[in-house]
């Protein structure tokens, strides 16, 4: 039977990779907020009366965060592409790596961000409408970053 489109070959280690990066990429998003918060003083969620999402620091970094992405992102799906045996073609494999990643991530994005409660939860509106142009260009990242390496690695 054939392998659905948008399976990785090794899904386990696509799926550690992604966590990983996921991970990674979300400590230094709330790094990156604590940093601006202390380099820059604005004022707190507390003294606005906002929740953490909607505080100056947090805002600040908003265009930081497809960068992040951009740092880590081709890492892992390059670290995953060099694991595989030359007998995998490498191009079709990074559009399935890809593709996966971005939409587990949609998925987790969603649990994570939107539906579970928290202290950075956001509503559906602030995540997919006021958090544009930045979540599309990181599905995008995602979505793009085994290709980038694949073809880097396909000229080296």
């Amino acid at each position: 039977m054939k392998r659905f489109l948008t399976i990785p070959t090794r899904i386990g280690k696509a799926t550690l990779y992604l966590f990983i990066a996921y991970w990674i990429v979300t400590i230094l998003g709330i790094l990156l907020t604590i940093f601006f918060a202390a380099t820059f003083h604005p004022p707190t969620p507390e003294e606005l009366g906002v929740p953490v999402t909607q505080a100056p620091a947090y805002l600040m970094t908003l265009p930081y965060h497809p960068l992040l992405n951009l740092l880590i992102w081709p890492l892992f799906g390059w670290r995953y592409l060099q694991s595989l045996s030359p007998q995998i073609p490498r191009i079709r494999e990074a559009l399935r790596l890809g593709a996966y990643w971005a939409v587990i991530t949609i998925v987790v994005d969603l649990l994570g961000w939107v539906l579970i409660p928290h202290i950075w939860r956001m509503t559906f509106k602030e995540f997919y409408v006021d958090y544009q142009p930045w979540i599309t260009l990181i599905y995008l990242i995602i979505f793009l970053s085994p290709i980038a390496a694949g073809r880097l690695m396909k000229h080296s």
